[in-house]
């Protein structure tokens, strides 16, 4: 008789088969299984993922002059192995019957003493991270003790590769089949979010102070639609999210904007692991053809470029939420592990339009253009319209708001009252939603100017996610407008050290480096976000504040130039340039002060301070009265703002920001 072909130990889920001793336990319990389909549970499991035809084990398995025997030997052998590991024809775990074919092992198997087959299928694949603390010279991670682990396939390798769908069968995809694609995406986010944090954690020397790093690099979009690009981004944003959710910061995920500035970058793994400096890199691919479906990611270790995880779901679209049940609970198995205790599920929405709606409204909000934020209310107001719960939505739909009414897209009523709006029933929806605090606490401070109460929720919004890159951006900015310096400086490195390279964050650390009067400091970061990125205007207006408050009018005078050549028009800008050659630099900022012909609105502060560096403190006065009529979020920074120092002596200045204080004392 032929030998099993597999070890002699096999383990599975609650699984550990003792082929030699003929033996099947789960979770410890004896389960008595005769040869025949311990023997078929041999050759399946060797061959897992794979197809088993019927007539691979009658030659295997069955002498060839008891055909007659065979067909309900096999039957009967299937049928008492499914019995003896709970599973069933309809709704299969483990076994999968492949109609007049043959059988198919679904899960993945370790053999005791020996690296497992992975084989991507019409299920998911998922390869357990191996442990490598303390990993010799020369030793291999598969000889190394830790989790149990299993080598990525070659098949599961060249499909995280990916190759383009032929683009008119991809674009008969309709939008269900998107909320699909994002569906299989959040079954990844799940299991990676939960077995690779506690993998992470048998990596790092079993310290569980450590904080292991990570970067989630764009997905490729396969779906040879372009239009689908929100997609990808969509599954990258929420894997980002999902694992920065975990086990309060001790998972270190680089943030979305660093995340995202790779997306066309031709750069490896290792150079972007090394700009970021991380120790593992995620990254993956969404395809889809009709209804067939695709979504891969693979973990990288960056020293040595091992790939330790890899998850693919490849099969049909309608079997995603099963597959995401199945997924969750067969890694949690395999692993050995409780699926994050303590923490409550995540929202699911209601539907797939709402879903949908709201990814493209990220999608949107990330282009912080005008137009994009326009987008981006109507399709957080599309997602809430389907779904008055869904508290992810609001938050968003809140930041918007803020944001719009910052850069004078909208009235400041409008942005204090809908963005406030938003954020609480964001936060009544979800009170332990850390995006919901963070969109509150930034309403508090830039339109209540209240600064104690916007301190309260940053802090409760970190507390809940330690690393919300926004919740210590905002928190920074409301320790600088209260003339904390050192401590903004701080919160301002945190939020870098998890978006290194966010613009935004480079900036406004100049931006405290100048509140603090630190202007070589402020000069020098602020010229190295203009040189990475020449068209990023926020730079080149915190170098125009700093040269006027030093006094430098030549370089002040050069970012100026760069400003109002992007926010005025040809005749605007032939103006302004012609006041400065024949009257100066003065009189250039009056003319800009009292334009009309420029797309940036700007605000009476902005004014203030146009005519603060023309040395006109009557003019000056004039619009921050003006702008605390309007109760603009921009006087939040006056009483710290350097470029209002010529104006401290004045007692109507004086009035003003005790009247500021008021105001913010009231919304106490």
């Amino acid at each position: 008789m032929e030998q099993a072909p597999s070890s002699p130990m096999l383990k599975f889920g609650p699984y550990l088969v003792d082929l030699a001793a003929g033996e099947v336990r789960k979770n410890g319990s004896l389960i008595r299984l005769q040869e025949k389909p311990l023997r078929v549970l041999a050759l399946l499991a060797e061959r897992q993922g794979q197809l088993v035809t019927r007539e691979e084990l009658k030659k295997r398995l069955w002498p060839e002059d008891t055909f007659v025997d065979f067909e309900t030997g096999l039957n009967t052998a299937v049928s008492k192995l499914r019995d003896a590991l709970s599973d069933s024809a309809e709704t299969p775990r483990y076994i999968e019957t492949i109609p007049r074919r043959g059988y198919r092992f679904l899960v993945a198997v370790e053999k005791l003493g020996g690296n497992c087959k992975s084989v991507p299928s019409s299920t998911v694949v998922a390869t357990a991270i191996p442990g490598t603390p303390g990993l010799s010279p020369g030793e291999s991670a598969a000889e190394k003790s830790g989790p149990p682990g299993a080598a990525i396939s070659k098949a599961a390798a060249s499909s995280l590769q990916g190759h383009p769908e032929n683009s008119s069968s991809s674009r008969a995809a309709t939008k269900p089949l998107n909320w699909k694609i994002i569906a299989a995406a959040s079954a990844l986010i799940a299991v990676l979010a939960t077995a690779g944090y506690f993998g992470y954690r048998k990596f790092w020397n079993g310290r569980p102070d450590s904080a292991v790093s990570i970067a989630v690099l764009p997905f490729t979009n396969l779906t040879g639609d372009s239009t689908k690009e929100y997609l990808s981004d969509g599954v990258t944003e929420e894997m980002i999210t999902s694992l920065a959710r975990t086990e309060g910061g001790q998972l270190h995920v680089i943030a979305r904007t660093s995340a995202m500035s790779y997306k066309l970058s031709h750069e490896t793994v290792k150079q972007i692991c090394g700009e970021l400096g991380v120790r593992y890199a995620l990254e993956g691919s969404v395809q889809s053809e009709g209804e067939h479906l695709r979504v891969t990611a693979q973990l990288i270790r960056c020293e040595d470029q091992l790939h330790v995880w890899a998850d693919t779901y490849d099969g049909d679209s309608g079997q995603i939420l099963k597959f995401e049940s199945n997924l969750t609970d067969s890694v949690a198995q395999t692993l050995s592990l409780k699926l994050l205790t303590g923490k409550k599920p995540e929202y699911v929405p209601k539907n797939s339009v709402a879903h949908d709606a709201y990814l493209q409204g990220r999608y949107y909000l990330s282009l912080r253009s005008k137009e994009g934020f326009e987008n981006a209310l109507q399709s957080f107001g599309t997602a809430l319209s389907e779904d008055s719960h869904y508290a992810r939505a609001y938050a968003e739909l809140a930041v918007t708001y803020n944001l719009m009414g910052q850069y004078n897209w909208i009235s400041t009523n409008q942005a204090h009252g809908q963005g406030k709006a938003a954020a609480l029933q964001a936060v009544e929806a979800d009170p332990d939603l850390a995006d919901a605090h963070a969109a509150v606490g930034f309403n508090k401070w830039f339109y209540e100017w209240d600064s104690a109460g916007a301190e309260r929720e940053l802090l409760q919004a970190i507390q809940l996610e330690p690393s919300n890159v926004d919740a210590h951006h905002w928190y920074a900015m409301v320790l600088m407008t209260s003339g904390r310096i050192d401590n903004a400086e701080k919160e301002m490195r945190i939020a870098l050290a998890l978006d290194p390279k966010a613009l935004i964050l480079r900036t406004n650390l100049g931006w405290v480096h100048y509140m603090g009067r630190q202007y070589p400091l402020a000069i020098q970061e602020l010229q190295s976000v203009a040189r990475d990125n020449p068209s990023f205007l926020t730079a080149h207006y915190k170098l125009w504040w700093t040269y006027s408050v030093t006094g430098d009018f030549p370089r002040a005078w050069e970012e100026l130039k760069t400003i109002v050549h992007v926010i005025s028009t040809q005749e605007n800008e032939k103006r302004i340039l012609l006041t400065y050659e024949k009257e100066g630099y003065a009189a250039s900022l009056h003319a800009l002060s009292t334009s009309s012909g420029t797309t940036y609105t700007g605000s009476m502060v902005d004014a203030a301070r146009c005519m603060n560096f023309a040395g006109d403190k009557a003019e000056a006065l004039k619009f921050l009265q003006i702008a605390m009529k309007r109760h603009e979020g921009w006087m939040i920074f006056v009483e710290s703002d350097p470029a209002f120092d010529l104006l401290r002596s004045e007692p109507e200045f004086s009035s003003m920001l005790q009247d500021l204080h008021a105001v913010s004392a009231q919304t106490h």
